[in-house]
């Protein structure tokens, strides 16, 4: 099943980030650079949720206008109602 489920726990998500990118030549010439918007996969556990929910936010940097990936991690069910009778 794709779509996330009451009880998964949310352990990566996708992020957008602006970064500089300054070829050799230009450093020599005194440039500034070029921004750059790279994505990468963002650990999420342990950080605050306002600092979670400004990383998904920041998908809308991507200029392919990709899909936002969650990783999650999902209990058995057959595991957890076992949890439940012990």
């Amino acid at each position: 099943e794709k779509l996330p489920r009451q009880n998964d726990i949310v352990r990566a998500i996708t992020a957008c980030q602006t970064t500089m990118t300054t070829p050799t030549w230009q450093l020599l010439a005194g440039g500034i650079g070029q921004p750059k918007i790279k994505r990468f996969i963002y650990g999420v556990d342990g950080r605050p949720l306002e600092e979670v929910m400004e990383a998904v936010g920041s998908n809308r940097m991507d200029a392919e206008g990709r899909d936002v990936w969650l990783v999650l991690e999902r209990v058995d069910e057959s595991e957890e109602a076992d949890n439940k009778r012990d």
